[in-house]
């Protein structure tokens, strides 16, 4: 029974907050009675939404009907699920998991909605299909995000402090097991380069924001919001970042680069404000803005006094941390083990959460 050795090949599909694309990764996962989970990430690819995709998708709520919503949802499967099959023809694949674009986050409202019709998918990729892992940790009192820790602490365990740098910034804590969303990150800084040039995709190295200067009228607003002091578990949603946070900073009388330089400062300030808060000794970061290389650069200049270190982590682990985490969130579902841990969200109770299209 010692060498007994299972091994699940899942595709992970990770829709971020951004509203730029699918990251697409297929991950051969494994597990003994005497072994922790292992990985193997086996091909992934960035998967960018289509022009007319993508302004569906960031066009504000208050502009689209209920009908539209549920139009856009049709939409969007069947374009994920003709990535998918292009994608996974040369492979063998057990399932996936999938985490599509997140329309409402309102865990006090008891609420989460994301894009994706998981029956209509089913059919069209022909694998069973696990979605929606929110809902039930909202439904037991949880923020339902972030979830990513519940895979860190089974696959990345080695890292002592990971910050995903993704639409929204958030945290793990292992040792602590502390976690929580810090900040805005991409989604604001991407619309600000967005006013720079309207086909401009994001601030290629922050190069545009290193060419501004800090607006502190603007700063001092955002900083004063409740969210930077509630304490954790919290989450931040999509709605909450445009209204309190994109829309202020796109109606500020400044210019872009200003603009963009500010919100470098402000995310840093809260980065660093998230690891003294913790305790971190080290951290790592992941996700697309760890290839901002001015924001890294201020990052690790504000916590060198508190000996704080940073970590590099290899491209495989920035680009594919979220999907390949995913993945196991959906593997552990579909095996009937849990996958959300209250330490994280601080829902009741812990529980395998997921709906399954099988």
């Amino acid at each position: 029974m010692s060498g007994y050795y299972t091994t699940y090949r899942v595709l992970s599909l990770m829709a971020g907050s951004s509203a730029d694309g699918v990251t697409a990764a297929l991950i051969r996962y494994g597990q003994s009675p005497s072994t922790d989970w292992t990985y193997e990430l086996l091909a992934g690819e960035e998967w960018p939404y289509p022009p007319s995709l993508q302004e569906k998708l960031q066009r504000p709520l208050s502009a689209q009907t209920p009908e539209d919503l549920l139009h856009l949802s049709i939409i969007y499967t069947d374009w994920t699920a003709a990535c998918v099959r292009r994608f996974i023809a040369p492979y063998a694949c057990d399932l996936i998991a999938w985490h599509p674009h997140n329309v409402f986050h309102e865990p006090r409202a008891g609420l989460t909605w994301s894009l994706g019709d998981s029956e209509r998918f089913r059919v069209l990729a022909g694998l069973p299909i696990v979605t929606h892992f929110r809902a039930r940790d909202i439904a037991t009192e949880g923020t339902g995000a972030p979830l990513i820790p519940n895979a860190d602490q089974l696959l990345f365990s080695t890292y002592e402090t990971l910050i995903n740098l993704g639409g929204i910034a958030n945290l793990t804590h292992l040792p602590s097991g502390t976690a929580y969303d810090i900040t805005p990150c991409n989604q604001l800084l991407n619309a600000l380069a967005r006013q720079v040039d309207p086909s401009l995709p994001y601030d290629d190295d922050g190069q545009i924001a290193a060419q501004g200067r800090e607006l502190p009228d603007l700063a001092e607003k955002i900083e004063s919001l409740p969210f930077f002091d509630l304490p954790p578990p919290k989450a931040l949603d999509n709605l909450t970042v445009q209204q309190d946070f994109i829309l202020p900073f796109l109606s500020y009388p400044a210019s872009p680069a200003d603009k963009l330089h500010t919100a470098i400062q402000v995310i840093v300030r809260q980065l660093a404000r998230a690891l003294t808060t913790v305790g971190a000794k080290t951290y790592t970061l992941t996700g697309g803005g760890a290839f901002n290389t001015f924001l890294v650069k201020l990052v690790a200049e504000r916590v060198a006094p508190q000996g704080i270190a940073f970590i590099p982590a290899p491209q495989t682990l920035i680009l594919y941390r979220e999907a390949i985490g995913f993945g196991l969130l959906g593997l552990l579902r579909w095996l009937g083990l849990p996958n959300t841990y209250k330490r994280w969200t601080g829902s009741s109770r812990s529980h395998s959460s997921g709906t399954l299209s099988l």
